[in-house]
This record gives C-alpha cells, sequence and structure tokens, in this order.
C-alpha cells in the first residue's frame, strides 16, 4: 500500500494533503455514549477482516483500526474515529485517522498496571500476541506501525522500562530506533531493542512466535536478552553534494561525512542476495508483509533501494552512490551469495509444481497429486517482468467445457486439443508442442490468442507482432513463460527453426549489447501461439512440433463485441482456471502409470495429457487419437506445400515398376528437375543446386517417412541417396 493509509480517504495521499495543518474534522475523544454505533463495513472496501480497539487510559473508546482483505490479495489498513467539524456541527463517523499525536494501542493496560514493564511491537497483530506471551509485560503500539512511529504520543512511556520487539527486517529496525528515540525523549528510564532469533524468516514478529507454538518462557528469554539502546541526542542530516550523509562523529567531537553508498548498503541487512546458473545477480527483499525477487541491476530494485535510503536519511540519494552501491550489492551477490534456480510462472520443488500467480503479494498455487492450494511466501525464486499481470484466484471443481463458449472452434477434436495445449502450458518443464492456429480474416483469431494466453501466463501485451532476430526472440522468452505472436503473414525459415529450437529448449546465445566478448544465454523451452491466416506450418520440422486448430468463419449474426466476451471470460475464468488446475493434478496423479503403445514426436506432452485425461473428464485414449489425427492432417498439409518433397514423391511413385531412386544428390536433382514445370525450376523456392537440394531433402525426408517412404544416405566412394516408396503404395 502507497502512500499514507491513515491520510483522510479522498486526499489521494498528496504532498498538499500530508502539509495542510488544519483538519476538516476534529476527533471527539472519547466517544460519547450517545454516539451512534460505528459503521459494520466499508463503503468501498466491504466487511473488515479483523478490528482493533483503541481506549484511552480509563477505558474510553477513542476509535477503531480496520483491516481489510481486498479481492487482490492486497492488505489494507483504515482508521475511524467519531469527529465533528472543526467550524462546528454535526459529529459523525469518519474514515480517517487521528491528528498527531496519535494513541498508542494498550492504554488502558498501561494505567490498570503503572508498575509493569512495557514491551512495543509493531502492529497491533503482534501486539494481541505479545499480550498472550508476555503475561509481565503491557504491550503497545502505534498505529500504521514502521512508517508513522514519529506521529503518535508517547508520553505514556514516562518513567516506564520499555523493550521493542520490531520486525524482523530493515523497516522494523528503523521503526525500532524511532521508538527508542521517542520513549527516551518521552522519559522511559529504561529502552532495550530485541534481535529476532537466528535463522528466523523476513518479517518475523511476535504474531509468527505465536504462530510457530512459543510459550511465555521462551519469549521471556527473547525479551529479557534484548540489548539496551544508546540514545545520543539527534543531530540534523543532509545529504552532501558530493554523495555523503551527514552524521554523529564516533568521538563526538564534531561530524563527519558518511558516503552515500555506504549508508545504503548498511540499510540490506534484510536483503537476501543471490546469483542464478550463469552468474547473474539477485535480490529477495521485503515489501509490505510479501517478499519479492528482482534483478540486482533491475528497476524495480533501484527504486526500492532509493526509497529505503529516503526513509533513512530523510534526502535523495545521488545517481552515481546509488550505482556504486548496486555494483558492490552484485559482487556480493556473484561471489559470496548462493546459487539458485530461477523460475518464471512455472517451477518446481520437492515433487510439487508452483504457479506464481503474478499478484501484488507474490503468492502462488502449489499443485500436488493430491490437489491444488494457494500460498502465500513461495520459497522458490519466482521472477517477474513489469508486464506481468495476475491470474484469478482459482476456484476447483468445475468443468473445463465452459472454455468452449469463448472460443471459436469447429470441432470437438480442435477443443480437446486446445484443453490439451493449455494443461501442457501449466506444466514447469517442456517440450511444449506449438499452437498454431489458423482462420480466415474476422475468424476471431487474436481474442482466441488472447484468451488462451490469459489462462496460463496474463501480460499487459498479451500478444505481440513476431521479432525481428534472435535476439528479440530471447528477451522475450526472458521476460514471459508464453510466447504469442499475432496475424503472421509469412513464416520466414529463421523464424520457424527458432521456434522450433525454443519449444523443445535448445540453448540460444547472443552477444549482450555494449560489449564485445559477452554473451547472454538462455536455454528453456516456452510455450508458444502463433496465429494467422495462411498455413504456418509448410516447413517439416514445424510441422512435426505444432498442434493446429483452424477457427470456423463467423456469420454476422453470431458476431458480439468484443468487451462483451472478455467481460463474460473474467466472470468465469476462475473456474476454468481452476479445471485445469485440476488436470495438471491429475497428470502429476497419474504420470507415472502412464505407458504409450506408440510414442509419437513430442512424446513428453503425449504422456503428461495422458495422464491428466482422467482430471479433465476425457476417455482413456481420447487425446491419443485426437493428437495422432491433428498430426496426419498437419503432415499432409505440409507435405502438399514442400515442392520437393511433392517432387521426390511424384518421382519414386511414377510407375508400378519403379523400385523407388538410389543415385548421387546430382541425379537425384536432374531427375527433380525434370518432374517440374519451368515456372517452379525458376521460383526462390526451388532448390537452385545440387548442395541446395541436399539441405531440401533432409527436411523433406520426415513429410516422406510419414508416407512410408524410407529415405537414407551413405558413401560408397560417392555419396548415396536411397529413397523407396512404401511397399503398399501400387496396392
Amino acid at each position: 500500500m502507497s502512500g499514507d493509509p491513515f491520510m483522510p480517504i479522498g486526499t489521494g495521499g498528496s504532498s498538499t494533503a500530508r502539509t495542510e495543518r488544519k483538519p476538516a474534522w476534529v476527533p471527539v475523544l472519547p466517544v460519547p455514549d450517545d454516539a451512534p454505533p460505528a459503521p459494520a463495513e466499508h463503503f468501498k472496501l466491504g466487511k473488515p477482516a479483523a478490528t482493533w480497539r483503541y481506549t484511552d487510559m480509563a477505558g474510553g473508546l477513542l476509535g477503531y483500526v480496520y483491516r481489510f482483505n481486498t479481492a487482490g490479495g492486497d492488505k489494507v489498513f483504515r482508521p475511524l474515529i467519531y469527529a465533528q467539524p472543526a467550524g462546528g456541527g454535526k459529529a459523525a463517523w469518519r474514515w480517517e485517522s487521528w491528528p498527531p499525536k496519535r494513541p498508542l494501542y494498550g492504554l488502558t493496560g498501561l494505567a490498570k498496571r503503572p508498575n509493569a514493564p512495557v514491551v512495543c511491537t509493531e502492529g497491533e497483530k503482534a501486539c494481541d500476541a505479545a499480550a498472550q506471551l508476555l503475561a509481565s509485560y503491557v504491550p503497545v503500539t502505534s498505529p500504521n506501525g514502521a512508517k508513522s512511529a514519529g506521529k503518535a504520543d508517547w508520553s505514556p512511556l514516562r518513567g516506564r522500562a520499555v523493550t521493542i520487539w520490531p520486525d524482523a527486517d530493515s523497516a522494523g529496525l528503523d521503526y525500532a530506533h524511532v521508538v527508542a528515540k521517542h520513549a527516551r525523549a518521552a522519559g522511559a528510564v529504561s529502552v532495550a531493542i530485541l534481535s529476532p532469533p537466528e535463522g528466523c524468516k523476513v518479517g518475523w514478529d511476535a504474531a509468527d512466535a505465536l504462530l510457530e507454538g512459543w510459550n511465555g518462557e521462551r519469549a521471556g528469554k527473547l525479551v529479557a536478552a534484548a540489548e539496551p539502546f544508546k540514545w545520543k541526542p539527534a543531530t540534523a542530516k543532509r545529504g552532501g553534494e558530493d554523495g555523503t550523509t551527514a552524521g554523529d562523529h564516533p568521538g563526538g567531537g564534531g561530524r563527519r561525512r558518511v558516503p552515500q553508498r555506504d549508508v545504503l548498503i548498511g540499510l540490506t541487512e534484510f536483503v537476501e542476495l543471490w546469483h542464478d546458473a550463469n552468474r547473474i545477480a539477485y535480490a529477495t527483499f521485503p515489501v509490505n508483509d510479501h517478499r519479492e525477487n528482482w534483478s540486482v541491476r533491475s528497476r524495480d530494485f533501484r527504486m526500492w533501494l532509493a526509497g529505503q535510503f529516503y526513509e533513512k536519511a530523510g534526502t535523495a540519494i545521488g545517481g552515481q552512490a546509488l550505482e556504486d552501491g548496486i555494483r558492490i550489492l552484485e559482487a556480493r551477490a556473484v561471489n559470496e551469495g548462493p546459487q539458485h534456480e530461477i523460475f518464471t510462472r512455472t517451477g518446481h520443488a520437492g515433487g510439487n509444481m508452483y504457479l506464481d500467480l503474478g499478484d501484488a503479494t507474490w503468492s502462488a498455487v502449489e499443485i500436488t497429486a493430491t490437489g491444488s492450494r494457494v500460498i502465500e511466501k513461495p520459497s522458490l525464486k519466482f521472477l517477474r517482468s513489469p508486464s506481468t499481470r495476475p491470474l484469478p484466484a482459482p476456484e476447483f471443481g468445475s468443468l473445463i467445457e465452459q472454455l468452449r463458449q469463448f472460443i471459436n472452434i469447429k470441432t470437438d477434436t480442435d477443443f480437446m486439443l486446445v484443453v490439451a495445449w493449455l494443461v501442457g502450458a501449466l506444466r514447469h518443464r517442456g517440450p511444449f508442442p506449438i499452437l498454431v492456429v489458423n482462420g480466415e480474416a474476422g475468424a476471431g483469431k487474436s481474442l482466441f490468442t488472447r484468451i488462451v494466453r490469459s489462462l496460463v501466463d496474463p501480460s499487459a501485451a498479451p500478444i505481440r507482432a513476431m521479432p525481428r532476430d534472435d535476439r528479440d526472440l530471447v528477451v522475450s522468452a526472458s521476460n514471459s513463460w508464453v510466447l504469442a505472436f499475432d496475424n503472421i503473414s509469412k513464416m520466414e525459415a529463421w523464424q520457424a527453426d527458432a521456434l522450433c529450437r525454443l519449444s523443445t529448449g535448445s540453448g540460444f546465445a547472443t552477444r549482450m549489447l555494449h560489449t564485445d566478448r559477452d554473451e547472454m544465454i538462455f536455454e528453456a523451452a516456452r510455450p508458444i501461439v502463433v496465429n494467422g491466416i495462411p498455413t504456418l506450418t509448410d516447413r517439416a520440422d514445424m510441422a512435426d512440433r505444432a498442434v493446429t486448430i483452424n477457427l470456423r468463419a463467423l456469420p454476422d449474426h453470431e458476431r458480439r463485441p468484443e468487451d462483451e466476451i472478455l467481460a463474460d471470460f473474467e466472470r468465469a475464468m476462475p473456474q476454468i482456471f481452476g479445471a485445469l488446475l485440476d488436470a495438471v493434478s491429475a497428470a502429476q496423479r497419474n504420470l507415472a502409470m502412464v505407458k504409450l503403445d506408440r510414442v509419437p514426436r513430442m512424446a513428453d506432452f503425449a504422456k503428461w495429457i495422458t495422464a491428466a485425461e482422467p482430471g479433465l473428464g476425457w476417455e482413456p485414449g481420447a487425446f491419443i487419437a485426437a493428437y495422432t489425427e491433428n498430426r496426419r492432417d498437419v503432415s499432409e498439409a505440409a507435405f502438399d506445400a514442400d515442392n520437393v518433397a511433392v517432387a521426390i514423391w511424384k518421382l519414386i511413385t511414377a510407375n508400378k515398376d519403379t523400385d523407388g531412386f538410389e543415385g548421387t544428390p546430382t541425379e537425384l536433382w536432374e531427375a527433380v528437375n525434370c518432374l517440374v514445370s519451368e515456372h517452379t525450376r525458376k521460383s526462390k523456392y526451388w532448390p537452385q543446386t545440387v548442395a541446395a537440394l541436399g539441405n531440401r531433402v533432409a527436411r523433406a525426408a520426415p513429410l516422406l517417412k510419414a508416407k512410408g517412404c524410407t529415405v537414407e544416405r551413405r558413401h560408397s566412394g560417392a555419396r548415396i541417396i536411397t529413397i523407396k516408396p512404401p511397399h503398399d503404395v501400387f496396392a
């Protein structure tokens, strides 16, 4: 949540609102007995997930703080006070906060136990947990946690022994120091800050301790071991033009300038630095109540560092200081940090599969052989790009048939293959077949592609033009799980080769920008969707890796506005997504028991979908039958589009007496040249040399073998090519 959630609603957190000196509403404290009941829910956020009641020393009601869980998974806090207009008028409940100085949470407990030591936590939930763990202490906290400690009234801590229990992250440490200074200034007799236990997770607090089964004795020992806070009068801090920040001199005899770079490095105490197999540096750092993974060189990590520095120093960090700090962190991540495997959208660990939901809390779906569930803090190192968009929270137990109404499919077989591609794309590893979508203009190819992609890997730019070169393709594959290319008018040879390599996981290596020797290496498989009006599987190697779908022509009376279709799809998407996850779970459960009678190309994909059939409600063997039929149709179309394959077939089946062809490449070239028209021979699509014919024969070989031919090459003093027709061709 950005800005101050305790600002009055409607200000938008603007600087103008923050500097407003005269509030429009003044709290009525305590709330009078004849005040109307507080609203049970927020007008936009609905019913609260948690409520904390703030009272004064005498137990009088001061107001509330509510926590709401949004549909996107965020936690939003809203204060509620009883106030009247500043100029006089009728009081009412207002969704805004107390003005400084804000009351502490726990004041009634302080009044009832004037001699008890105090433990100060970061947040109301942790405060309630501390009350259960530390019976001899009075727990308190300030409204709005770490960022607004300075706006609270700490005077009730006068004469108290105070121990601060912060969250285990950099924001918590900052909060502890702010509270410690205010407590000492308020007259606390002692102030100490405890250190979180070794090995705890980032953000760990009293609520986590209670959840982990801590008892009072263990919590008491942790508090007793807190280190006394050594307080010094505050001195002004001002950023130097040379990238330094003024601070206290260790000897107290003056001030020295601490480099901004060193201050920045000190703020990364709770940042996990690590690298991947290619020695690329990454950072895992806390944001609100979750952790995020970004490249050390990423824009997101830079912004986080700059924000942390401003919170600490009260000034902006210099550009050179930020760059120097990032270089140091990068070196530490590569040379000292552990190596982790990185995942984009899908991942695996401990025999289970995980799917990054892409939401604001960095939650994921854990998929096991027994089912799926959403988990808030996955341990895997998921990476995102700025274009990543969230998947919906899945609703399990639905039927995949709900998808049919949103895609313009001709046959049941084609629908089955679309679902199969989706279930395959949710797997954490390839190979993946290329989903090729054909159809005439107006058949809804682009909308189909958007919908299909959104069920696996939603993106800000879901469909794109075909990349210009290998490097652009690698960049796209590095930042996305699914690649979707729209409106392809012609599939160039290099494009088909690149997509084939990407679908099966072959490696790419391209030169990094601004370097002469460094390479950018990419080795992974990606699910791919391409669409266009012409047939895109003319090349045998791509046809061999493709699932081809033909969309039907839409008559005018069946057309609907796209925004209506997408609105209906958004409502049905959680159920469709849940049905796909049920199928993935079934595939995990059944995969080890699947034995294919005949292993086709893309065998891993075929085995995976066969294992998923029970989860989709399909009959055993239904997918293999549909897949085999589709491959046969695609192969026939690719054969007809390959003029060399057609010419060779004509050569070896010209009459019943032929035993095929056996001879040198030159003899084959001369033979097939006689079987095509002059127009074909002069075409750029016909091989003009013997060497070119040899390459085309190699590409045509899978098409000829699919028709039952045998194609062999051998050396017998000269290169010999043998091509024989199938035995039953003349039957």
